[in-house]
């Protein structure tokens, strides 16, 4: 089955094909959730989705699918991720119930010295990618297929080129100025010195041709090879930080997932320097309150939702860095006593005027994308990769094809996230699998800068809580609340009496669009525990799209 959603702007127009199963809830949803009994891929494009479920059909495992999406997503979705980006990925392995993640987070270059703040935009904002490296080790370790097979489907959309939806058009226009800045850049996605309209179809050979120097030398041609070569003489000639030295030294790193529960369920998330100990976090406080006579958006739910992510948010700041250079205290903030401590602050009737980090101890960036990929045996992964804003420093390395991400400005002054060589920069990338005694029940993940780590709360509370199907769970109403903003940001859906009753107990509530880009735009998929169903759902506020078999 396969559905796909268009959106103009920040809101979508869905394109539905209908499936044959409700949400459990049998709510009904703006788009149809999709259903398949052996293998799903769910991603922010069509196109992407089925390069992973071609490879699944040719006898891939969850794995294989998901690396041959991403490289397909790169492609499809060049202003989100690509090559010249980084990311998280998050594997359960079913047989083995062996859960591992694989950080390709962008890093350091050795040369940190910048006369002023670190630039949004060109070369001397790029930080050392990550992809091929994360990709290729994922694949290497844990998946069945060659490099060279996975990456066929996106060498094809590279070359062959694809059809512009009004979603990416929109971005490429908001965006014009800037890419009109970089001469490959532009020549791609303003041909004739114009934004690519929607309908147009988008073609990269020179992207196309990096691809296959990839498929057949592996990482090490984009890292020690032609492809380190060509990015370290573009940064040389225009200012940016990055050696081949850099190229070189850089390794994506396998860590130890985060871990904790959530009303029983079990909660896999993404380790430092990213936010899934946050989303944990926030969970665990969460589950402090009684919340079974609550609906998703009644006052009470939102206020200690909030409240709840507003103490994470402020943890996060205070702890979270890259744990080879900084200590991270993970086991003191997933405690469950901590959780109760930091629930306690939370007044029933009212906002906290001021939130501060806890004591766990005893004494984006508006460009990424996600995608999720379940395979027969029940192997399961979710991933989010970036390369930071829309189309990241808003340049392409010479002749490569590759856009290169802008990194660099979410490193901080001081704290846990002070820059330094070789170190990588936190962000809130939180890709999360659920599990429900002890088997694989849902792979998660959504873009959207901060709002990553509020809306992965309230995509696990709506499933785990008010017992949301996938797609109802993706599409119901979202909010996002954070220590250092005033506000609290909530979809124009929210109802006027919760409003009300909020502005009564002293939030300052901004309303946004009804399906709004803000919140990023998610993607997931659930194994139905009694039929073993794989249940797909996808944004509508974005390009989202599910196919299974």
């Amino acid at each position: 089955m396969i559905r796909q959603a268009f959106l103009t702007g920040t809101l979508a127009a869905a394109l539905i094909v209908a499936a044959p199963a409700l949400p459990r809830t049998g709510a009904v949803t703006r788009s149809a959730p999709v259903t398949a009994k052996r293998g799903m891929v769910a991603s922010a494009h069509m196109l992407a989705s089925q390069a992973g479920l071609e490879i699944l059909k040719a006898g891939g495992n969850a794995v294989d699918a998901a690396v041959a999406a991403a490289f397909a997503i790169g492609v499809v979705e060049p202003n989100a991720s690509g090559l010249g980006g980084e990311g998280m990925m998050v594997i359960y392995l079913a047989d083995s119930k062996q859960a591992v993640a694989v950080d390709y987070r962008s890093s350091a270059p050795a040369a940190i010295d910048f006369p002023g703040p670190i630039p949004d935009a060109g070369h001397a904002a790029v930080a050392v990618p990550g992809t091929v490296a994360g990709l290729a080790m994922a694949l290497e370790k844990y998946g069945s297929m060659t490099l060279a097979r996975v990456v066929a489907p996106a060498i094809r959309l590279a070359e062959r080129g694809f059809v512009v939806s009004p979603t990416l058009a929109g971005i490429v226009a908001d965006n014009f100025e800037a890419i009109a800045k970089n001469e490959a850049l532009a020549a791609i996605l303003c041909p004739g010195g114009l934004p690519i309209e929607s309908g147009a179809t988008l073609k990269n050979p020179a992207l196309g041709a990096s691809l296959r120097t990839i498929a057949a030398g592996g990482a090490a041609a984009f890292y020690r090879g032609a492809l380190a070569d060509a990015i370290a003489a573009d940064m040389a000639a225009s200012g940016g930080r990055i050696t081949r030295a850099d190229l070189a030294a850089y390794r994506a790193v396998e860590r130890a997932p985060v871990q904790g529960t959530y009303r029983g369920y079990d909660v896999v998330s993404a380790p430092p320097p990213v936010g899934g100990v946050t989303v944990i976090e926030i969970l665990q406080m969460l589950g402090t309150f009684e919340l079974s006579g609550e609906t998703p958006l009644s006052p009470r739910y939102v206020h200690l939702a909030a409240e709840a992510m507003k103490r994470g948010f402020a943890d996060f700041t205070a702890y979270v860095g890259d744990p080879d250079f900084v200590t991270v205290p993970v086991a003191d903030l997933l405690s469950r006593d901590y959780a109760r401590r930091r629930a306690s602050e939370i007044r029933s009737d009212a906002v906290t005027p001021k939130v501060a980090a806890g004591d766990p101890g005893k004494r984006e960036p508006p460009s990424t994308t996600s995608l999720a990929a379940v395979d027969a045996r029940g192997n399961m992964v979710a991933l989010t990769q970036t390369i930071s804003d829309f189309f990241g420093a808003k340049v392409m390395a010479g002749a490569t094809g590759i856009i290169l991400n802008n990194e660099m400005k979410n490193f901080g002054a001081r704290g846990p996230n002070a820059i330094a060589p070789g170190k990588r920069m936190r962000t809130m990338i939180a890709p999360t699998i659920l599990l429900r005694g002890g088997k694989t029940f849902a792979a998660i993940g959504t873009p959207g800068a901060a709002r990553i780590v509020s809306t992965m709360t309230l995509l696990v509370s709506n499933l785990v809580d008010f017992g949301m199907g996938i797609q109802e769970a993706i599409e119901a109403p979202r909010f996002y609340a954070r220590d250092v903003e005033a506000d609290l940001s909530v979809e124009a859906r929210v109802p006027a009496a919760t409003i009300e009753a909020l502005t009564k107990m002293g939030y300052s509530v901004k309303t946004l669009g009804e399906y709004d880009l803000f919140f990023g735009g998610a993607q997931g998929i659930v194994i139905d525990p009694r039929t073993g169903l794989r249940i797909g759902g996808a944004d509508p506020r974005r390009d989202g799209a599910v196919v299974g078999y």
